[in-house]
């Protein structure tokens, strides 16, 4: 199979497995894969092995503690019972304790283990629980740097930041101290259960434990319904932190165009759904621990009725051997010790179904098809000029709407191209499948004869540099946002960039020149100033190949004057590709493409194409007019 082809059905089951797993997402009243989430969480937690053991063993330990301590309870009270009696009897002079030390001394031992086990478990499970974070979010973030831009383009920023952050807290603070309680619940309730039955007393055992099964289908019924309204939840707590970042990241906007009310407006419904859906969600797992609780407290008035007739050998229950005061609380915290465990799992069955759902959503990012592994071996990149060559390629965004198709085209080592053409006609297009940021479902492009799908993709943009219409600047000094373009360009190699695009003056007025921090996303700067360094950063990374994407939209016309001088000097010897609305900056080009619809309906040179009179003249004549430029 052609690897055309092999990418084209990568892409198809793409989109494929995207369609069933939104349809799994609607389709809430499905339950979802518990077992499978919990198994996986605990893979995540194998390279803690040895501090989960210890938090296991402590936490074991802890609960058999738990389980033997009624035991020597019941002992030191009927211990007790019996020196009164005696003593009220007269079979001794006086009250001494030391017949009951001895099981004194066992129950204080078993509460001191308790303790020390509780510690030791509550501090080994600390450090679990943060290193699961880490590793969780690091997981996370290398499945993002490897999945295809087409899944970023279906995701919201803030989607994506709360499945980074909320959901995995989420999972590693609910869902480990769910596990663990789960996990010494158990040993609580089989410890219990045995300890109950090696007393022989069956009517009191049956006592202790006839509503668990009650308890578990009670269990099940509110975990299942409340597992749908958690995954409501934390979805809805997706769509909450994207409007949050899309309305404070354009909140200059918002105000110019008056649409604060309409924002306002839209943040109350999501936050009035979040709260619907919270409220249902812990409203309806809620409803099972005051049940619980109820048939616990019922069942204990139950085994002191029974307990006192066992001590006044009533009917039946006569022919059993009944210590005393002792047994009866031997059974009730027997009885407590094995229904505890059983409220505890209902008070946690909220958080356990909110992890799981937050565990879910992350594991979906995780599921993910990343993108088409590079060649191994792939093939070192061809030490030339940088021709680029398209020769039949066809590419769709969606299946069902076509873009490019049969697409050739030739730029010659050290041309400048230029791309025009109206909105949505695939000009950006073109630059995304030359970076390989989306893979073409036919055909070949070429970088110097090879084809670029032979080469790594670090290999294959370490040719290119780029200047965007979006700047993006981060919070460091003037320099380091330059240097970013080359990470071992020397100062003096990062002032010449910085006088090539005509910001040197302005970064030698600043406080600390160079050295001056930049706010986050450059907001002490002006829109042109950024544009100005992004430049300078490109600059610098001396690339073989220049992308320019309405590098000088967003300057005045005596900046933009300077910079195209600029960019002339930095293309020279270069390969460039100019996508560009201002069609006045790109009449030195040595080749300008015009496309309609995905394909190229022109091209020549700025002369060549004013003397076809066609859809370039029109255009070019429509930034000179009245006119409106034709729509695509």
């Amino acid at each position: 199979m052609s690897k055309a082809k092999t990418n084209a059905v990568q892409d198809a089951e793409y989109v494929s497995r995207y369609a069933s797993y939104r349809k799994k997402q609607k389709d809430e009243q499905k339950p979802e894969n518990a077992k499978g989430t919990v198994l996986r969480f605990l893979s995540l937690i194998k390279p803690q092995a040895f501090a989960m053991t210890l938090v296991v063993l402590s936490a074991l330990g802890s609960s058999v503690c738990d389980v033997f301590s009624p035991t020597f309870m019941g002992d030191v009270i009927n211990s007790m019972q019996e020196i009164i009696r005696d003593f009220a009897e007269g079979r001794v002079g006086a009250i001494s304790f030391d017949p009951a030390m001895t099981n004194i001394l066992k129950l204080a031992a078993v509460y001191l283990m308790t303790s020390l086990f509780s510690f030791t478990q509550e501090f080994f499970s600390a450090g679990v629980s943060q290193k699961l974070v880490c590793r969780l979010r690091e997981g996370l973030n290398g499945k993002l740097s490897k999945l295809p831009l087409s899944f970023f383009d279906r995701q919201t920023k803030g989607e994506i930041i709360s499945k980074m952050i909320n959901d995995i807290e989420n999972v590693s603070s609910a869902l480990q101290a769910s596990i663990l309680t789960v996990a010494t619940s158990s040993i609580k309730v089989v410890g219990s259960l045995v300890m109950m039955l090696s007393t022989g007393n069956l009517i009191m055992t049956g006592a202790a434990i006839w509503y668990v099964p009650l308890s578990a289908l009670l269990s099940y019924a509110v975990s299942k319904k409340s597992k749908i309204w958690f995954r409501r939840y934390w979805d809805t707590m997706g769509d909450l932190n994207g409007h949050i970042e899309e309305m404070y990241a354009g909140h200059t906007i918002v105000r110019v165009f008056g649409h604060e009310k309409q924002s306002v407006a839209e943040f109350r419904q999501i936050t009035e759904r979040l709260g619907r859906n919270s409220f249902v969600a812990n409203m309806i797992a809620g409803v099972l621990n005051p049940s619980l609780t109820l048939i616990k407290d019922l069942n204990y008035i139950l085994l002191c009725v029974l307990g006192g007739m066992f001590m006044m050998k009533v009917g039946v229950i006569s022919n059993y051997s009944f210590g005393g005061i002792g047994d009866i609380t031997k059974f009730l915290s027997y009885s407590s010790n094995f229904s505890t465990p059983i409220v505890n799992l209902s008070k946690i069955i909220n958080n356990i179904q909110s992890s799981l759902a937050s565990a879910e959503r992350v594991f979906s990012v995780m599921d993910e098809i990343e993108e088409t592994p590079d060649p191994a071996p792939a093939l070192p990149p061809a030490d030339k000029g940088g021709e680029i060559e398209f020769r039949d390629v066809s590419f769709r965004y969606r299946e069902d709407v076509p873009l490019i198709d049969h697409l050739y085209l030739r730029a010659p080592a050290g041309s400048t191209t230029a791309i025009v053409g109206p909105t949505g006609a695939g000009k950006t297009t073109i630059v995304n499948l030359l970076m390989r940021f989306y893979e073409i479902r036919e055909g070949q492009i070429l970088l110097d004869g090879q084809d670029i799908r032979e080469l790594t993709r670090r290999d294959l943009r370490a040719h290119f540099g780029m200047v965007l219409q979006d700047t993006w600047l981060f919070k460091g000094t003037v320099r380091d946002n330059i240097r970013y373009g080359r990470a071992d360009a020397t100062d003096e190699e990062i002032e010449a960039a910085a006088k090539s695009a005509f910001i040197y003056d302005y970064i030698m007025s600043l406080p600390k020149g160079f050295d001056t921090e930049l706010t986050e996303d450059g907001s002490n700067l002006s829109q042109g100033q950024k544009q100005l360094l992004t430049i300078a950063r490109a600059i610098v990374s001396d690339p073989r190949i220049l992308i320019l994407d309405e590098a000088t939209s967003s300057v005045d016309t005596k900046t933009e004057q300077k910079i195209q001088v600029a960019m002339d000097n930095l293309m020279r010897g270069r390969t460039a590709f100019v996508i560009a609305h201002r069609l006045s900056t790109i009449r030195n080009a040595d080749n300008i493409l015009v496309m309609k619809k995905g394909a190229i309906v022109e091209q020549g040179t700025h002369k060549q194409l004013l003397d076809m009179d066609g859809f370039y003249a029109l255009l070019y004549n429509s930034q000179y007019t009245d006119g409106i430029p034709p729509e695509d």
